[in-house]
């Protein structure tokens, strides 16, 4: 016990002896040091009064710039006119630069200067109820004739630098920005920079890299057989309903201020429907953006966006890219699959044993990689019709110029077919992987969740077996599906 205490205590006094500081530091006075800095572009010299002693301090940064291994690096003259006029006598040198590299001037990656948040996302949300106001999305879409809609400044290139021990320091290519002028859009060129004007009165639209204004075709009744089916190449306003068979086509956004009845609609934007939507095994909706709905029954939709449902959806086949948010209403019956995850109030109902809820799963890849199968399988058959045309060429051994030229044509067509064939196989392998790594398998329950749902995580299935009527987050431990307590520690961003 003694000899432990005896340690203990010598212990505690080597603690207290390395924590003490030293003479210099208490009166302000640096150790010496001569060091190069962390980016290796200059050398710094921490130095007590340089005046006090100026023949030894010089000796000592030569010496210590030959440690350094420096190439090149200032004489015994200018070190000491260096020394003298960097300080006063009794002043002291800390951090100062005594050698000078070249920094390297990084590059500036081009971008693009929107003159108004014409794209944000979201909708106003009224303060005192918390429910969404369909008429007010955050987005500022509405453009008028000659208004600046976007300035795009080109890349700087950087400049290489170079540092201490002579070598250069090298600057990445900056990136370029590319924007094309669409539908209703001039640009004009001012200095270094082009700018995007809307020639008409509208909506901006930006899509696969393009800037157009869509000028909106306005419905000012029904659709119905007196309006015939629609077909537009910028944005509709329906004031009224869509009739049950109606077909609706827009390259830009759609807004129903009624309801639609079992319709088809393939739209390029987003859709709107400030009433409900009702569908029909028959009939499709198909959409490039976002879909938002008082209630959606009985419907076969796919959306590219996210889906912003009021009350419920009901008994329907839903397939979203984005999110699936129904956090006020529930989601009884159907299938629902979100991409980057569901959030619901009520999963499933006591009546409605069918409720399949998937998340995490992208349902555009099978129809990727089909059509790359596809390629890949014509590819194959062109490939073989050449090398037979190429294996009867070769049979023949006195060919003439000509006809070896065809020949060593034709071998080169199999090499960019085998390439192209290799070029494809590589981009299904991407197209599964970037689908797993940009989704988000996870669903909050916020309020019910009713036994004999069907949950889906990625590829892993379950179905609850009992009914639990408290908020609850779906995610995936372990490759295993668990239902887990929602608390204030895990509740879903607004």
């Amino acid at each position: 016990m003694t000899n432990t205490n005896i340690l203990g205590d010598q212990d505690q006094a080597m603690a207290e002896i390395e924590v003490m500081p030293s003479a210099g530091d208490i009166l302000g006075i640096p150790e010496y040091e001569l060091r190069v800095s962390s980016d290796r572009v200059c050398v710094e010299l921490d130095c007590p009064d340089p005046h006090s002693d100026i023949d030894s301090y010089i000796a000592r940064i030569v010496t210590d710039f030959k440690l350094l291994e420096i190439p090149e690096y200032p004489d015994a003259e200018i070190l000491k006119n260096i020394l003298t006029t960097s300080c006063q006598p009794g002043e002291h040198l800390r951090d100062h630069v005594i050698m000078m590299g070249q920094k390297a001037i990084h590059p500036i990656d081009g971008r693009l200067e929107w003159m108004e948040d014409y794209f944000a996302e979201g909708w106003a949300v009224d303060e005192e109820s918390g429910n969404i106001d369909f008429w007010s999305k955050l987005e500022r879409l509405s453009v008028k004739e000659n208004e600046l809609l976007v300035r795009l400044h080109p890349p700087i290139d950087g400049k290489a630098g170079l540092n201490v021990f002579g070598n250069e320091i090298p600057v990445t290519k900056p990136n370029k920005v590319k924007l094309r002028a669409g539908k209703n859009v001039r640009t004009v060129q001012e200095d270094d920079f082009t700018v995007y004007h809307a020639t008409c009165n509208g909506r901006v639209r930006l899509a696969d890299g393009t800037v157009a204004v869509d000028d909106v075709y306005v419905i000012k009744g029904n659709v119905s057989l007196e309006t015939g089916n629609i077909i537009h190449t910028g944005a509709v306003m329906i004031q009224g309903d869509v009739g049950t068979g109606a077909t609706i086509e827009a390259d830009g956004d759609i807004m129903v201020k009624g309801m639609l009845e079992p319709c088809h609609i393939k739209c390029g934007g987003s859709l709107t429907v400030i009433g409900g939507i009702v569908g029909g095994e028959d009939f499709n909706i198909e959409l490039a953006g976002d879909l938002m709905a008082k209630y959606i029954s009985e419907a076969n939709i796919e959306v590219q966006g996210n889906v912003v449902v009021g009350n419920e959806i009901a008994h329907s086949r839903i397939s979203s890219l984005g999110q699936v948010k129904v956090s006020k209403g529930r989601i009884a019956g159907g299938t629902t699959l979100a991409k980057l995850g569901i959030r619901v109030g009520e999963a499933g109902s006591s009546g409605a044993s069918d409720t399949e809820l998937i998340a995490g799963v992208d349902y555009s890849l099978e129809k990727k990689i089909r059509w790359q199968d596809d390629k890949i399988l014509k590819l194959e058959e062109a490939q073989d019709r050449i090398l037979k045309a190429v294996k009867m060429s070769e049979r023949n051994k006195d060919l003439t110029e000509k006809e070896i030229a065809t020949l060593n044509g034709l071998k080169k067509k199999v090499t960019n077919i085998a390439l192209a064939i290799a070029d494809a196989q590589m981009l299904i392998q991407k197209l599964k992987v970037d689908a797993i790594n940009s989704c988000v398998a996870e669903i909050f329950i916020l309020k019910e969740l009713w036994s004999g749902t069907k949950i889906r995580l990625g590829n892993e299935r379950s179905i609850v077996r009992t009914s639990i009527l408290k908020p609850r987050i779906v995610q995936l431990r372990r490759k295993k599906i668990k239902i887990l307590p929602l608390g204030d520690g895990n509740m879903p961003d607004e």
